[in-house]
């Protein structure tokens, strides 16, 4: 299920699923990088259990309280260290033997949904204008990602990345 991604900028946590030929998932993963950083995330090294290539953070509970709960947050989801909290992770798996599938998605943090679309559309745009054939599948709701994927909310609870 494709959703509107301006819907998704406000009303719930997105993932955005796509396939690329495999030996393009290290540059995806630079583009990812480079996107999750301008929507002032920071990257965290994942373990081996967590099942990703990457985490993304950004804000803090305190921040998230502040922000979130003072009806503020469109004015000041970009504070710093003070900002409304998120957090994002990178999966990709095999489909075969010539092309992955990538999702990027929003497991924790809807306050900040904006800045992680904005983030993960200029990481396509930046495949797609390096020639990478991208199967673009559009955007969902995290929710709505396979269940037994570390970019699933739920599943990603379970795994601790969302702390």
């Amino acid at each position: 299920m494709t959703e509107d991604p301006r819907r998704l900028r406000w009303a719930a946590n997105g993932a955005r699923t796509f396939r690329i030929p495999a030996d393009a998932a290290d540059i995806a993963l630079v583009e990812i990088d480079r996107g999750m950083r301008a929507a002032h995330f920071r990257s965290d090294a994942p373990g081996a259990e967590a099942g990703v290539q990457r985490i993304y953070r950004r804000g803090s509970v305190v921040g998230d309280v502040l922000i979130g709960g003072s009806g503020l947050s469109a004015l000041t989801t970009r504070l710093g260290p003070l900002s409304a909290r998120g957090v994002a992770v990178t999966w990709i798996g095999a489909v075969d033997a010539h092309s992955v599938c990538v999702i990027v998605s929003l497991v924790a943090g809807s306050h900040v949904g904006g800045d992680f679309v904005d983030g993960v559309d200029d990481a396509v745009h930046a495949l797609v204008s390096r020639g990478i054939p991208v199967e673009d599948e559009g955007w969902s709701r995290s929710v709505d990602v396979d269940q037994t994927l570390p970019a699933n909310p739920r599943r990603a609870a379970d795994l601790g990345l969302t702390r």
